[in-house]
């Protein structure tokens, strides 16, 4: 429950060890170098040092990653591989990496093979698209008996065209022999978007010709090149199409064949991203002519493990903590049962290297609401039992993906536990189940209450926890004031608040509890109050003096709105039991006999899975938004950068060690 403390790193080392340094480095994966644009905004630095770096080289690299990735996506599309719900990166150790590293050739072979395999299929389905086309374009034309190629004599013209379907053949016949323009017109055929004719004329014609044509709307036909009658040519685009077709099936084969490549071009884009992330992170550094130096960041913890790999080349090197001013990158340091939750804190913002990592603390707050939200024994088990499938089948052990499905796992079985307590088994189904079909009054009450029949006391369950949540939240902000100094600031902000909140409750409500309890929250209530007006006095300066007044105003509406916030937790519940047993009724309403229990399944299945889908989101949406909005909004300062250390960063494959 904690950030991991960082140091600073500064190295000086020589320009010959620099390539075995970065190596060293990127296989200990626990430094981060750090940008160094400031330096060189430096005048002083700006004479002594250059910037290292090759982005030609990493320009190389991202045009072959590139290409590995295009014929990764030609195996996906074309190769009938599925790609799976969930990735997850397969184990290697460093010894088969090492020797996996040897093929490099092999699969720069792999990746042309199936880049030119793909350029061929696509130049098929463009021929294919083509020849589908000109026989469209030919089909009005199949009666035309004369070779496509003939298109003049000696004296005559001949063309093709196409005119609006209104168009009169006899009165353009008509226009070009009143223009002087001896002419041929025969219409070829006709239908509801054009008419189609040849027209002959005389060369000698051919500008007074086009001219009439074009008034009348004339268009040429979408006909290529050929030769050949119209049929003649259909016919022979016909057979190019088998062709076509049967070279597409012979390339589809051939990229199936190479299935097999799919693991060798994964790994290989995993190599290509170490090699470019070794020339890339040299743009992070600077270099005198023989030398070389950066910053960066590595835990505490690590030193020893940095120390040790720095001492095997000659440089210099100084570690120190950090100083006010720096920007320290952030690593969270959760238990294992807490880790997963991480997610949810990464949905907001990492908090800032200086304050309380509030991920393990959120963590059962967030489980109870989303059990209380999505209270339900059965949507409970079928989320556990998902989540725990999908975590196992998928081999997900790492990344933001396991890190939800543990999320909604840890949910399940929350949602279950709150289904019990509520006496919620999708809703009344096996109530419904018992009436309907076996006439048998079977009724399992709950072991705490009925939401829909305790709705008051939910709500106050609910606006008790909201109240516990959020003096959770202000108690973190007390200790965080208090470190840095500022009692009094704890005081009027949070203790003061603290004494309020609770005598106004035992002011109402503490006659339910102890007799005394409305007294005792009265005087308690006054004193905080007091305190609320009098500490400002001795914090602030002129006009801040009477703050106080502001602060019970603001303090007294911010705190009643922010506790009834909670009251969602009552209105999702009640939301999730009132539609299933809702959808259990409809149910009902099918009847008996073999149509009625098809009927009674597929009605049960679909409701209970909207039910399930809509609830599920809403409770995962609003469970986050009590811990970012309430909860957060008391202590949190966030904007924290996640640490990024210089190392593997794989897609695929998991480097691990020897015996791991």
């Amino acid at each position: 429950m904690a950030i991991v403390k960082m140091n600073k790193l500064s190295v000086i080392g020589m320009i010959s060890e620099k390539e075995d340094l970065i190596k060293t480095l990127m296989d200990l994966g626990v430094v981060e170098i750090s940008s160094n644009a400031g330096k060189l905004q430096d005048e002083e630095w700006a004479k002594l040092v250059e910037k290292d770096g090759d982005e030609e080289r990493v320009s190389l690299m991202e045009k072959e990653l590139s290409r590995v990735d295009n014929a990764l996506g030609v195996l996906q599309k074309h190769g009938g591989l599925k790609a799976p719900l969930f990735t997850s990166r397969r184990p290697m150790t460093r010894k088969e990496f090492n020797s996996l590293s040897r093929k490099e050739k092999t699969y720069a072979k792999q990746t042309q093979e199936l880049l030119d395999l793909n350029d061929k299929f696509n130049a098929a389905t463009v021929d294919i698209n083509q020849a589908t086309a000109q026989i469209s374009a030919l089909e009005p034309w199949l009666t035309y008996d004369v070779p496509l190629e003939i298109v003049s004599t000696d004296e005559l013209r001949v063309r093709l065209a196409e005119f609006p379907p209104v168009v009169d053949l006899e009165a353009l016949s008509d226009a070009l022999e009143e223009a002087g323009c001896t002419s041929l017109v025969n219409e070829v055929s006709r239908d509801k978007l054009m008419c189609y004719a040849s027209i002959a004329y005389f060369k000698a014609d051919e500008e007074k010709a086009l001219e009439i044509l074009k008034e009348s709307g004339f268009t040429v036909p979408g006909i290529v090149d050929t030769k050949g009658t119209p049929a003649e040519c259909t016919e022979k685009y016909k057979t190019m199409l088998v062709d076509l077709a049967a070279k597409k099936e012979d390339i589809l084969s051939q990229i199936k064949e190479r299935t097999s490549y799919k693991e060798d071009l994964e790994f290989y884009h995993d190599l290509l991203t170490i090699r470019r992330d070794e020339y890339k992170i040299r743009g992070n550094m600077m270099n005198t002519e023989k030398t070389f130096t950066f910053d960066g960041w590595f835990p505490v913890a690590t030193l020893d493990l940095v120390r040790k790999a720095l001492k095997k080349f000659t440089c210099v090197y100084e570690y120190s903590e950090p100083s006010e001013d720096d920007e320290i990158p952030v690593i969270l340091n959760d238990r294992r049962f807490f880790e997963p939750m991480q997610f949810i804190t990464g949905l907001y913002s990492l908090p800032n290297a200086r304050e309380v990592d509030p991920t393990a603390i959120f963590t059962m707050f967030y489980i109870v609401f989303f059990g209380m939200m999505f209270a339900d024994v059965g949507y409970g088990l079928i989320l556990f039992a998902a989540t725990l499938f999908a975590i196992k089948h998928y081999k997900l052990y790492e990344g933001a993906t396991y890190q939800l499905m543990r999320v909604l796992n840890y949910c399940g079985i929350s949602s279950a536990v709150f289904g019990v307590l509520f006496g919620s088994y999708f809703g009344d189904l096996i109530t419904v189940v018992g009436k309907q079909f076996f006439d048998a009054d079977i009724v399992i009450k709950p072991l705490w209450l009925n939401p829909t029949e305790s709705s008051m006391t939910l709500l106050i369950v609910s606006c008790a926890l909201g109240v516990l949540h959020l003096f959770v939240g202000m108690g973190i902000k007390a200790y965080e004031q208090i470190k840095a100094g500022d009692v009094l600031g704890a005081v009027n902000d949070n203790f003061v608040w603290y004494v309020i909140v609770l005598g106004l409750v035992l002011w109402l409500f503490g006659a339910k509890v102890v007799p005394w309890g409305p007294v005792a929250g009265k005087w308690m209530t006054i004193v905080g109050f007091a305190a609320a007006i009098i500490i400002p006095i001795f914090m602030n300066k002129g006009v801040g003096k009477a703050i106080g007044l502001w602060n019970i105003y603001s303090g007294v509406t911010g705190n009643l709105s922010d506790i009834l916030s909670y009251s969602r937790l009552l209105g999702l519940g009640l939301a999730s039991a009132s539609i299933a047993q809702v959808v259990n009724f409809l149910a009902s309403l099918v009847g008996h006999g073999g149509a009625g229990i098809i009927l009674f399944i597929l009605v049960e299945l679909l409701g209970h899975a909207l039910n399930f889908a809509i609830n599920a989101l809403g409770s995962f949406v609003h469970s986050a938004r009590l811990q970012y909005v309430e909860f957060f909004g008391r202590f949190f300062e966030g904007g924290g950068e996640a640490f990024k250390p210089f190392g593997k960063d794989t897609k695929y494959v998991r480097i691990i060690e020897e015996g791991k």
